[in-house]
């Protein structure tokens, strides 16, 4: 495996995916394995980095998906909008 942390992390990624996959087709809902999943690395975040750390990086995780979630609204409002014209 390399050194390089990105290609570490795409790697990983990967494998989670595909796992992730895996179980879902052995029958397991996708709600229980990406909730584990998250409980699981939440709980490594807390272990590595600490409870404030794990929380802050929960927060702007949050924020950005809530950003996303409002840019994606406008999208649609303007889409919705510039048919109606």
């Amino acid at each position: 495996m390399s050194n390089d942390t990105s290609e570490i992390r795409g790697q990983l990624s990967d494998e989670w995916q595909k796992l992730a996959i895996e179980l879902i087709k052995k029958g397991i809902s996708p709600e229980t394995v990406f909730d584990s999943m998250l409980t699981v690395g939440l709980a490594g975040q807390v272990e590595v980095y600490g409870k404030d750390a794990a929380a802050t990086k929960l927060m702007a995780i949050a924020e950005q998906l809530s950003d996303q979630v409002r840019r994606e609204k406008e999208a649609l409002r303007e889409a919705s909008s510039a048919t109606k014209n």
